[in-house]
């Protein structure tokens, strides 16, 4: 079996050019570094902001039940912070929203329909919003 010499290419250990380019190399990584420290201070941030917003327009009951919501289902209770911070951006938000209104708003997102039905002799059972408009009509 043939042997095989390994070659080696001379370099100078450290040369001006190398130690530029390293120089430039560090200086770039501390620099994204600086700027992702920046924007997760800037999350901190509008989360802190965003957290004073919700503690004005909910009643304390009702940031109770947003944050145990946000442990079970956290985009239904972002996504009702939401509707509540735009309600109140177009100043259509007249009261602090207490905890049956987010339980009402966390029903009609996940689809739930009503659970109190009323029956009457002789007529089927329907839903007690239906027998009320049905009422107010008569």
């Amino acid at each position: 079996m043939p042997h095989f010499r390994r070659r080696v290419a001379y370099m100078p250990q450290d040369t001006d050019e190398l130690k530029r380019i390293r120089e430039r190399k560090i200086q770039a990584l501390i620099k994204e570094q600086e700027r992702r420290e920046a924007i997760k201070d800037e999350i901190k941030e509008r989360e802190k902001e965003r957290e004073k917003i919700i503690e004005t327009l909910f009643l304390p009951e009702a940031v109770k039940y947003l944050e145990e919501l946000k442990k079970t289902k956290p985009t239904i209770a972002n996504r009702i912070e939401d509707l509540a911070i735009t309600l109140y951006l177009r100043r259509q938000l007249i009261n602090r929203i207490p905890k049956t209104g987010v339980i009402l708003v966390q029903r009609k997102l996940e689809g739930v329909e009503p659970k109190i039905t009323v029956k009457r002799r002789g007529e089927d059972e329907v839903s007690f919003y239906e027998a009320v408009k049905k009422d107010l009509a008569e």
